[in-house]
């Protein structure tokens, strides 16, 4: 889970900006992903996650997760970095690349099918998709502490996203 450390990276003043859901960015996702599939290939599955994909505000980024077992991740990951250079963020399990494409930014999250943080993001994910009333209470809370600073969104976001975990593992 996401430390108390990670939270202070954030700006406890500046605010988020927060764009209201565009339908027609999932043409730029589509042609997008194709560019990326030239890549990587066909065999690996890539998910469109996060608020474009769950059709809400949000800070405007497309979330991408390739998912491959630590097999294929030994070959992915150089495929990646010659694209798009070193990760931002490299982690034993994940690595994350950032890369704009028609004025959009799109986060690349390289993942083993099977580490802890993919599997809770799919089941939270997931959980919005089918669940309605939490989905707008999660864009009102982002909208929300948006306005109050980054720091703040991102800790009321987790506490949303724990929630919602907690219920699923019931």
């Amino acid at each position: 889970m996401v430390s108390r450390a990670w939270f202070m990276k954030f700006s406890p003043t500046e605010p988020v900006k927060i764009v209201p859901y565009n339908p027609k960015i999932l043409v730029i996702v589509n042609e997008f992903t194709k560019l990326l599939r030239k890549t990587i290939g066909n065999n690996v599955t890539i998910e469109h996650r996060g608020a474009t994909a769950l059709g809400i505000s949000g800070v405007g980024e497309v979330d991408l997760y390739i998912m491959v077992s630590p097999k294929k991740w030994k070959k992915i990951l150089p495929k990646l970095e010659k694209k798009f250079g070193k990760p931002g963020s490299l982690d034993h399990e994940w690595a994350r690349f950032n890369q704009g494409y028609k004025n959009i930014e799109f986060e690349i999250m390289l993942v083993h099918e099977n580490c802890k943080d993919n599997i809770e993001n799919r089941i939270f994910f997931n959980h919005l998709k089918s669940n309605k009333k939490d989905l707008e209470r999660y864009e009102q809370l982002k909208v929300k502490y948006s306005r109050v600073s980054e720091r703040e969104y991102y800790i009321q976001k987790d506490k949303f996203i724990k929630r919602i975990l907690k219920l699923e593992n019931r």
